[in-house]
């Protein structure tokens, strides 16, 4: 894994940079790519890139990045793995092209020689590239079909620039660093920003499946060139209704997969929790070498999220040389502000925590790349709150939208404004119910709409956002964060017009909560340590496999995950495929309640910050909320979480 970097002018007017700015740039990512570093300038000096390197395919110098075609007319900076390349490079080296190393990078700039930029719907594969082209003086960045690896860019000071990392573009003197209203109040509900948006004014990140094409002329468009819906199904009806099929299937794409993704020249190894989906790693992996490592995390003050016992279980069951270390509140909060650095616009999700601290055992174990299960729930519903949501819907929700009329609704919601006054997100959630909007906007929101007018210190306006506008063209740009749902909402249905409730839950997580805030917390936290992360369970065909599958055999009587299961029988022992799930968390509730550290720092977080907050939020709803929390039968560690870590962010210093 890498980090990339670099600039583009956009204007017809010489721009002549310092020539430290790249250098900069990729200093800032040095954790992202500790074996090695480059830049590159254009002899126009009007584009430069940067690269930092996390050697893992030909550890050799000729590997090195920025690199460039021997005829000079293509260089690339890329950050990700090709999984697919050896195959590609077969069919390159055909057609004449002479390889000087064992790179994936070399492939990617003869594929682009060849084909142009169609050719990424080749790759296989995880990867933020930026391309340029020196013949035709155009700019290329492209993110991966699910957004695996993050891509932010900016256009401020008639300058595109972009960066791996949002950190490197701070190194550029034409950005300036202001808090986004639309960023920050999107981020309230869904603990992270949706894309195309950031926690800043001006920088943006692009969305999965998207590239964009910055040409000769300083004109930058935006493409979608990647989705998960197939617009024609590619297996029948007689066989996605039929288990024995699914099952052999899930198997087969599975393993091929994990095959691919365990094509490294330095040490893997596999996040191991004890649940389904990292197990079944294991136990896949198992299959193809007997030297896997597993590595487990636990608290030593969260009891509740531990399942030591149940990794253990499996490390024993495929013979792997397995990993512990067990964390408590102290390292927490020791780490918490570093945190906060390495997320660089906030990640409210607690796991993060863990995550670096299983991915530093790791490192420290001598293994560079990790399997990781991100993305089997959002599949194939593993969750019970996804259970709850779609039971809701279909036995309450649905139904009742032609049964009981606006008016009857109205006055249901009325009363119960009146009765419980101070259950907001609730009463967001039957406002939503009256005027008649989608029961599910993600799998982890904070801040409800209705929650959120208590804490929000600022108008409504929200200026027109023309970048924003070209990468979601219809999407409506005020401050509502239903407004993002809809968009994904109308999206599929016009791509799948018979898409059901389950389909667009998911759809929706792919679009915002999977690539936005899972695959990013595992991107930061493991980079953080100089660690590639790979995703079995989110190569492209397999997901679009996956996402053919009817509902009701990933929901089916009660039971979550029910193929996937079936699917495992056999491969895994019964009482870990069936047992109850946990979870993957952090105990912050009872840090936030009777924890020594982090209820007092964001007491003192707030006071410190109290003038900048108070520009976008109101300080005494933070400090009643907080208060509130410390009594009986009240519980907001979600909503503390989500506003300590935005609030710790440099954003907020005066």
């Amino acid at each position: 894994m890498c980090g990339i970097a670099g600039y583009k002018n956009l204007s017809q007017s010489l721009f002549n940079p310092p020539k430290d700015i790249l250098e900069r740039m990729q200093k800032r990512m040095e954790h992202r790519g500790p074996d090695g570093s480059g830049v590159w300038i254009s002899h126009h000096k009007q584009c430069g890139l940067a690269h930092r390197r996390l050697s893992i395919i030909d550890l050799s110098s000729a590997g090195a990045q920025p690199m460039m075609d021997p005829q000079q007319t293509v260089v690339v900076s890329f950050n990700g793995e090709i999984y697919n390349h050896a195959i590609i490079r077969k069919e390159l080296e055909s057609k004449g092209y002479i390889y000087r190393s064992g790179t994936d990078t070399e492939t990617v700039i003869y594929a682009y020689k060849e084909w142009g930029i169609e050719c990424i719907h080749k790759f296989e594969g995880m990867f933020a590239i930026a391309l340029y082209d020196v013949v035709r003086d155009e700019l290329f960045l492209i993110r991966d079909r699910i957004g695996i690896k993050p891509l932010y860019f900016s256009v401020q000071g008639g300058v595109f620039s972009f960066a791996s990392e949002i950190k490197a573009l701070w190194e550029c003197p034409w950005i300036t660093r202001k808090i986004s209203r639309p960023g920050l109040y999107h981020y309230l509900t869904y603990l992270v920003t949706p894309a195309p948006y950031t926690l800043y004014e001006g920088i943006y990140k692009l969305p999965p499946g998207f590239y964009c094409m910055v040409d000769a002329r300083g004109v930058y468009s935006f493409h979608e060139w990647y989705n998960p819906i197939v617009s024609v199904p590619t297996y029948t009806q007689r066989e996605l209704n039929d288990e024995h099929f699914l099952v052999d299937h899930i198997r087969y794409l599975l393993r091929e997969s994990i095959k691919k993704r365990m094509m490294s020249d330095v040490p893997f190894g596999v996040f191991l929790s004890g649940g389904i989906d990292s197990s079944l790693n294991v136990a896949l992996m198992s299959e193809f070498t007997d030297r896997v490592k597993t590595f487990n995390v636990s608290f030593s003050d969260g009891p509740e999220f531990s399942e030591v016992e149940w990794a253990r279980k499996v490390a024993t069951e495929f013979g792997t040389d397995h990993h512990e270390v067990v964390i408590n509140e102290k390292d927490a909060f020791d780490f918490f502000e570093k945190m906060v650095y390495h997320q660089d616009e906030p990640l409210a999700d607690c796991v993060c925590i863990p995550l670096y601290f299983v991915s530093k055992l790791l490192k420290d174990s001598g293994v560079t790349v990790v399997q990781v299960g991100e993305g089997s729930d959002e599949l194939f519903c593993g969750y019970s709150h996804y259970a709850k949501v779609i039971d809701v819907h279909h036995k309450f929700w649905k139904p009742s939208v032609k049964l009981v009329p606006q008016w009857a609704k109205q006055c249901m919601y009325y009363g119960a404004c009146a009765a419980f006054p101070t259950k907001k997100n609730h009463l967001a959630k039957l406002k939503d119910w009256v005027d008649g909007r989608q029961l599910f906007w993600s799998g982890a929101t904070a801040f409800s709409e209705i929650l959120k007018s208590d804490f929000w210190n600022h108008d409504q306006v929200v200026e027109h956002d023309y970048v924003v506008a070209q990468i979601y063209p219809e999407l409506r740009q005020e401050l509502d964060s239903y407004s993002l749902v809809d968009y994904h909402v109308m999206d599929l249905k016009r791509r799948d017009p018979d898409a059901d409730f389950l389909k667009s839950m998911i759809y929706l997580e792919f679009k915002q909560r999977l690539s936005e805030l899972l695959l990013m917390r595992v991107d930061k936290m493991t980079m953080a340590t100089s660690v590639e992360s790979r995703v079995p369970f989110l190569d492209h065909t397999f997901v679009e496999f996956a996402l053919q599958i009817p509902s009701s055999m990933k929901y089916h009587s009660g039971m979550t995950k029910y193929i996937l299961k079936k699917a495992c029988e056999g491969i895994l022992p019964y009482d870990v495929i069936y047992r109850k799930k946990m979870g993957f968390a952090a105990p912050t509730q009872r840090w936030f309640q009777q924890g020594d550290y982090f209820k007092d720092y964001f007491k003192k977080l707030v006071d410190a910050r109290e003038v900048p907050i108070g520009t976008y939020l109101k300080p005494q709803s933070i400090r009643r909320m907080y208060n509130r929390n410390m009594r009986p039968n009240w519980e907001h560690s979600l909503e503390l979480w989500t506003l300590q870590n935005v609030l710790a962010n440099d954003a907020f210093h005066e």
